[in-house]
């Protein structure tokens, strides 16, 4: 019985220990998380421009002690740099964000998000980007709809002869618009023609949207959104297309609200914070 006793308080001891450890382990994991997450929000708080230490340690409600041990922290590591406004984005941020920027996949990203808006709607959605003065279809998901939209992703068009393309030149200037419209057009377009563009175009742009009807005769009808990056530039555009007797004038308003909500998703998943 004695050695019994003994043992089971030996064991007693060890699972004492044991309990003891994991808590402490527990509680040092917890600190670090919250350590990890109070520099987090100082990188939130830099991200609009140079701070000083003092002044997020109040805005953070940390003690000033606090700010400055983990600004120094993070400088260390070229995360933080110093100018003489207080603490700014670093070098080592930079460097990231040019990666990360380098290695997305609009394709792999915007998919789910294509795939969930064909659903919703029936309709052929699409995916581009602008190379230079023309447009590229990057992907396609077709839809529920009989009518199947004859694009095809690699399909190459002028920039500003489709609904993608058009989408893809929101930001570009009036003089822009007139150039690649005379070039989609062989040089051959009149001054009214020209002056219609540019007047569709303002339209689109204060609507931030695309209602394009095709110029081939096929009788296709897309509605196109522009979709940002991090540094808030149009990276790609996704649109949908059917005949234009299903995509009504009616149905268009709904319809663009969620291609919209589509394009801020995928903007979203690359970088885009939207507009400050």
């Amino acid at each position: 019985m004695g050695r019994i006793r003994g043992r089971d308080i030996m064991q007693d001891g060890e699972d004492k220990q044991q309990r003891d450890g994991q808590q402490k382990d527990g509680q040092e994991a917890v600190k670090g998380t919250q350590t990890l997450m109070r520099a987090l929000d100082i990188m939130d708080e830099v991200i609009d421009g140079p701070i000083r230490a003092a002044d997020l340690a109040r805005k953070l409600g940390m003690s000033k002690t606090t700010a400055h041990r983990l600004v120094q922290a993070l400088k260390s590591r070229n995360y933080l740099a110093v100018t003489r406004d207080g603490f700014a984005l670093g070098p080592k941020l930079l460097q990231l964000g040019v990666l990360a920027t380098e290695q997305i996949d609009y394709v792999r990203v915007a998919r789910p998000f294509m795939e969930l808006l064909s659903e919703r709607t029936g309709f052929c959605v699409f995916v581009g980007k602008r190379e230079g003065d023309w447009s590229r279809h990057l992907d396609r998901v077709t839809g529920t709809q009989r009518l199947r939209v004859a694009t095809a992703p690699g399909d190459r068009r002028p920039v500003a002869e489709t609904g993608l393309g058009k989408a893809l030149l929101l930001d570009e200037d009036e003089a822009g618009w007139e150039r690649l419209y005379v070039e989609a057009k062989n040089g051959k377009a009149t001054p009214g023609q020209i002056q219609a563009f540019v007047t569709e175009m303002r339209a689109h742009k204060a609507r931030g949207e695309v209602l394009h009807d095709s110029e081939l005769g096929d009788g296709v009808r897309s509605i196109a959104i522009p979709i940002r990056d991090a540094k808030g530039q149009i990276c790609i555009a996704i649109s949908i297309a059917s005949a234009a007797h299903y995509l009504t004038d009616e149905l268009r308003p709904g319809l663009a609200e969620q291609v919209m909500k589509s394009a801020e998703q995928i903007g979203a998943a690359v970088g885009y914070a939207g507009p400050r």
